[in-house]
């Protein structure tokens, strides 16, 4: 069988959040390298393929990562084996083999399951093409380590085999092409235009609508002129770019070591000391956040705060120095991304001050929407007429 996949992907220090061929998937950014199965026979490979993403275990032969077999994501995350995880502050994307194997993990995964909901069987071979926007940190983010990053991907073809139970799916990736871009410039795409193409509306805009008591129907076409400071909050970066419609300004890159993986790995050992663990993963922290039933919640919480006011104060401290770059001239400081929920408390009455005294809109995107800006802006990227005339110009020149 043979597929063809458009694919935007953002590879968070903390989570994956992919788009494959219309469908989001979300993932902590982990795996963990192992010798066996862990399957018994009784487990039949359909009972696993419908929930694949729960229990994704392959092997990978790539020339750009180290060949093995690994549990990825959440069924790594469980597995209680040696994680392999993006060290916040020291790892560049572009260099490490995470990014590689998990994008790949992903690819061959859906192509699994889109192969068996068509034919009703599991195949046992696919091939995949696959056209991908995937991004680097504004501080990471140069011509060579773009490049760097696109020739991992693209040096294929990738072998990916997919365990389910014994029964084994091969299947090739190979990427077409592949274009890196800077994190947080995508997000434009997504916040004017919604996946058919047409104005978004709804309420991710209700909070901004409310604040500043904007008159009519609101739709994203109010950002297709607009000039956006945008602050993209991940775990281990901040992104300060400053776009106008479409184009990001060039000299206005700005980006900066700080979010909400540095104010964890502060309480981490505060955390665990009150849950009576001698260690546990940065991952597992971010869990507990998410979930304010769990048991640990109140705990990790309250280790949180002040660390997460650090952070927020730094951010403000690194806007406020665009903003007199660009001499006060922006519409709307936009903010998302995974740090933007957990620091939102402190953070947003801080900005809410700053815009009110320079005379600017605050769109702080909420929790529902904050972590998928970048993906949805990278996947809208793949399918535009832009991304068709880069691919088009390399590709003469190949």
């Amino acid at each position: 069988m043979q597929f063809h996949f458009f694919v935007g992907n953002d590879n968070g220090n903390s989570e994956h959040d992919i788009i494959i061929d219309g469908r989001l998937i979300q993932q902590p950014n982990v795996n963990c390298v192992v010798d066996t199965l862990p399957w018994s026979d009784e487990q039949t490979p359909e009972s696993i393929i419908r929930n694949l993403q729960e229990q994704l275990i392959v092997t990978i032969d790539s020339p750009s990562a180290r060949p093995g077999m690994y549990y990825i994501g959440k069924f790594a995350l469980k597995s209680g084996e040696l994680l392999d995880v993006m060290q916040v502050g020291l790892d560049y994307k572009h260099e490490v083999d995470l990014p590689i194997i998990n994008t790949l993990g992903q690819i061959a995964a859906v192509a699994a399951q889109k192969a068996f909901d068509e034919e009703k069987v599991i195949p046992p071979y696919i091939e995949v093409l696959v056209d991908m926007t995937t991004a680097l940190p504004i501080t990471q983010h140069t011509d060579d380590t773009s490049v760097k990053f696109e020739k991992r991907f693209m040096a294929g073809p990738h072998n990916v085999t997919v365990h389910l139970g014994k029964v084994r799916v091969a299947v090739k990736v190979i990427f077409d092409f592949v274009k890196v871009v800077p994190e947080a410039t995508p997000v434009t795409f997504a916040l004017q235009k919604n996946e058919e193409g047409k104005w978004r509306e709804g309420d991710i805009f209700q909070e901004f609508v409310e604040t500043y008591q904007l008159p009519g129907k609101f739709t994203g076409s109010y950002f297709k002129d607009k000039r956006i400071l945008h602050t993209d909050i991940g775990d281990g970066s901040t992104e300060y770019p400053i776009t106008e419609g479409n184009k990001m300004l060039r000299q206005f890159v700005h980006g900066s070591n700080h979010g909400a993986g540095y104010a964890i790995e502060e309480a981490l050992d505060e955390f665990n000391r009150l849950i009576h663990l001698p260690d546990s993963p940065r991952q597992f922290f971010s869990d507990v956040l998410k979930n304010p039933n769990h048991k640990y919640y109140l705990k990790s919480v309250q280790t949180l705060r002040r660390p997460l006011e650090g952070q927020a104060k730094q951010i403000v401290h690194n806007i406020r120095k665009q903003l007199t770059k660009a001499r006060n001239e922006i519409d709307v400081i936009c903010v998302y991304g995974g740090g933007s929920i957990l620091m939102r408390t402190v953070l947003y009455p801080m900005l809410k001050e700053l815009c009110e005294e320079r005379e600017i809109r605050l769109l702080y995107i909420p929790s529902q929407y904050a972590v998928t800006m970048n993906a949805e802006g990278l996947y809208a990227f793949v399918h535009g007429k832009i991304y068709e005339t880069i691919k088009g110009k390399v590709k003469q020149v190949v």
